[in-house]
């Protein structure tokens, strides 16, 4: 009896090392398969969704650079005016000057001027009082009598 559990263990066994070898073949001939098959990559979604990504970003990229168009006829629109300002100040702050350097000009022949009506006004003084003098002569010597009187007398200052 000892023998008979021994044959069915052997048995067992042989049965086992039977089924490792031929999953061992069976492992070998995959590998072997493994090895010659070639995978080729399936890509085509990976395009897809590139190509979609890419049309979107298009679209970002003509709504920016539309975008940027307006923001630049805006700006160019804002600089004519403020151009004009510009220009505007200028001429102003010009003419300002020119009124300045005409006017300190004047000032400056106001001194001219006020001798030249001093002359003027004196002559025509003289002038009158000359008349004056010979319509009425003891008037003008009354008058040389008092500058004499005048002359004589030291300034008591």
């Amino acid at each position: 009896m000892g023998y008979k559990k021994l044959d069915e263990v052997m048995e067992l066994l042989t049965d086992e090392l039977d089924g490792f070898n031929k999953a061992l073949n069976k492992l070998q001939r995959l590998t072997k398969n493994v090895k010659d098959i070639r995978i080729l990559p399936d890509t085509s979604e990976i395009e897809q969704l590139l190509e979609n990504h890419l049309k979107r970003e298009k679209e970002k990229t003509l709504n920016l650079h539309e975008s940027v168009r307006s923001l630049k006829e805006r700006l160019a629109k804002a600089s004519v005016i403020s151009r004009f300002r510009l220009w505007l100040h200028y001429s102003i702050w010009v003419s300002s000057l020119l009124i300045i350097c005409y006017l300190v000009f004047k000032v400056t022949e106001i001194e001219e001027i006020r001798e030249e009506s001093y002359s003027e006004g004196r002559q025509e003084v003289i002038t009158s009082i000359r008349g004056y003098f010979n319509q009425y002569p003891e008037h003008y010597q009354a008058y040389q009598k008092w500058i004499k009187e005048n002359n004589s007398v030291p300034n008591q200052k």
